[in-house]
């Protein structure tokens, strides 16, 4: 079978690599029979969004653009394997042929795997996320093969993309820290900051034969507290723009959390009612006129509450030296 598979080797190839899954960036051709060596005539057919790279000790020697060839000594300084009968069928002169993609590549994700701190001038100082997604082509594979293939020994497509990955947070973290836009503010200019980090990316991995055609922001998000925080305020000024509404969404939250509470249901009526008292508190404050009239509502409804026996004398008197505080 060693003889066999030895003199099978010396008929011409058809060189050529077909990716099926479309996701590969770099191929390596390998022979069934895992020799290497490249013969006098052999054809190799290079599709579109390919290039065919050929190493002969390691070093490029030859780069061929999508079409069809024939290898000779004119295009390749290649040795017949059918004049290494000294050698026992294996040339002295053996190159390896990769077939790298040249089209573009989507749908690749990145993200900040630490928060990044930035100085704010709504929060002062805040820890921010962010992920997203970026698309890229290798524009210049001589370059390419040479520092990322070659310097870096980086040949993994999910190594490629790992790598590639960490640059797009690398100038994510960059652009976030030296922008002087609040993050409020970049929630709103995603696309506007994506191409400035395109744009500081694409400088950068010029040297390296990448060029980078998109870049996505999905997500800028800010600490569970901050958000909360937010939220707060968000419902304070629904309050002082439509106190029907803010009372309807009140009462909501509290029939959803009075099965939770102690005391259940029976302390239902009593949150409603302090919440009204708080609400009506912060429409007067947004709206000084009629507060006097407001204030004498707030104490009636607080003694009705008194007498029914919802609130206690303690709770009575707790709210009503607030109203009176408010007044004063």
């Amino acid at each position: 079978m060693g003889l066999l598979n030895a003199v099978k080797d010396q008929f011409l190839d058809v060189i050529e690599y077909v990716d099926k899954s479309n996701k590969l960036i770099v191929s390596k051709y390998q022979r069934e029979s895992g020799n290497n060596e490249l013969k006098q005539g052999s054809k190799v057919i290079v599709r579109e969004d390919q290039s065919a790279v050929f190493l002969k000790g390691g070093k490029l020697a030859v780069i061929l653009p999508p079409g069809t060839y024939s290898l000779t000594t004119d295009n390749f300084p290649v040795l017949s394997s059918l004049k290494a009968f000294p050698y026992l069928f294996v040339s002295p002169v053996i190159a390896d042929v990769y077939f790298v993609s040249t089209r573009q590549f989507i749908d690749n994700k990145w993200a900040t795997k630490n928060p990044i701190m930035k100085r704010d001038k709504d929060f002062n100082m805040v820890r921010i996320r962010s992920f997203g997604k970026f698309a890229f082509r290798i524009t210049d594979v001589p370059t390419f093969m040479r520092e990322i293939f070659g310097t870096k020994g980086i040949v993994m497509t999910y190594d490629i993309v790992q790598y590639l990955s960490s640059m797009v947070t690398e100038a994510f973290s960059i652009a976030v820290g030296e922008s002087e836009m609040s993050v409020l503010d970049l929630a709103t200019e995603y696309r506007k900051f994506s191409d400035e980090i395109q744009q500081r990316l694409n400088a950068q991995t010029a040297s390296i034969g990448v060029q980078f055609s998109d870049i996505l922001i999905e997500s800028i998000s800010l600490p569970d507290e901050v958000e909360k925080l937010i939220d707060e305020q968000s419902g304070i000024g629904m309050a002082k723009q439509d106190m029907a509404t803010f009372m309807q969404y009140q009462t909501a939250r509290a029939m959803r959390d009075a099965p939770k509470q102690e005391g259940g249901l029976a302390g239902l009526g009593a949150g409603v009612a302090l919440g009204n008292t708080m609400a009506q508190g912060i429409q007067t404050t947004a709206n000084p006129i009629g507060a006097s009239k407001s204030m004498v509502e707030q104490l009636r409804e607080l003694k009705e509450l008194l007498d029914e026996g919802i609130l206690t004398q303690e709770e009575f008197d707790a709210q009503k030296k607030m109203v009176l505080e408010k007044r004063s």
